[in-house]
Formats: C-alpha cells, structure tokens, sequence
C-alpha cells in the first residue's frame, strides 16, 4: 500500500475519532496535510479557530506565519507535511491536556510512521515536550537536533504564533532566529 493510500485512510479514522472530549466541542478533526514524499514534518500543538472552521492545519494567523517561514529557506508548503499533536481544537485554544495528547498520539504515531521524515520540527513547547520528554521550554533548546528514532532528528523551533504576538524587529528576535533555524533545516536536507 502506497504512502499515500495509508495517509488517506489515517485521515479518514482522524476525522470519525471521538476518543476525548475535544471531539465534543470543535466542529472538526484536523487531519495532517502535505506531502507524503517528505523529509520534513512540522508538527505543532493542536487547531486554532481557523483551523477548525476549514479542517486544514496551520492556515491563520500562524499558518502564514509558517508559510512565511518555511519560504524564507526557498521550501514551500507543498514540500513538507503538516500536523498536529492533537486533532481536534482544545477550547479557547488552551494546551492540550495530557489525556487529550494521549488519545490522538496513535495518530500522530501512524503519521510519523507513513511519512518517515529524516526531520520533525516541532513548534513550541507542547510539540517538543511530547516527543522529547522533556521540561525545559523552547528557548532553551531550540535551533538544535536531537536524536529521537532510528533515522529521524527532532528540532525543535518557536511556534508561528508566538511569533505573530511577539513580533519584533530586533535582528535576534525569536523571528530572525526561527528564519535561521528554517534555514539550517533546509541545508540538512539538502546534503
């Protein structure tokens, strides 16, 4: 079975899973997007408003932020695959609770699995606290690789909104710095 035959019927399971009590209050799952053929996944905490309005990751605010980003390092969103911890939006876009992690993380897992990046970019805290197990927060370790599955580094990076409500034009803002950490990502694949 093809990578992306998988990918569709994940997506199908994705969008009829009511395992936690997200399920009960957004509109919709928010299944990854993006190629199937790709090095690089970007992974971030969970839907926001607009995510859960169009079903689509990462399309608001912090969506074009991303966009913005991962063309800052000549890639483009039809190069990378996207998606989430959790797939449904947690209320008032708080953190994902840990049940809630818990009960999409077979997803996340068979995403993982099918694409088989060489890199997992995760975006804020939430995404790297959960593949890493760790407590430190994003400033301490991000624009680093770490060792996580035979074969796929994490990197760890600020997430698009955080970006967008701190914006700044101090040339080491975290936004210059996550532009530099896109950058690197884009030479890794390229060697």
């Amino acid at each position: 079975m093809s990578a992306k035959s998988n990918i569709s019927e994940l997506k199908e399971e994705i969008l009829s899973c009511s395992k936690c009590r997200l399920a009960e209050t957004a509109s919709r799952a928010v299944p990854g997007e993006g190629n199937t053929n790709t090095e690089v996944i970007f992974l971030g905490e969970g839907p926001g408003k607009k995510e859960d309005e169009t079903g689509r990751p990462f399309v608001g605010q912090g969506g074009r932020k991303l966009d913005e980003l991962i063309e800052s390092a000549s890639m483009s969103r039809k190069d990378v695959y996207i998606t989430n911890v959790v797939k449904h939006r947690p209320p008032e876009n708080r953190a994902p609770e840990r049940g809630e992690v818990e009960a999409c993380k077979q997803f996340l897992e068979a995403e993982i699995d099918v694409i088989n990046p060489s890199i997992i970019v995760t975006l804020g805290n939430t995404a790297t606290r959960e593949l890493l197990d760790t407590d430190r927060g994003i400033s301490s370790i991000r624009g680093r690789f770490f060792f996580w599955r035979e074969g796929i580094r994490i990197f760890p990076t600020f997430h698009p909104g955080y970006l967008v409500r701190n914006p700044s034009g101090d040339p080491l803002s975290p936004e210059e710095e996550a532009r530099k950490d896109m950058k690197r990502i884009r030479k890794e694949i390229s060697t």
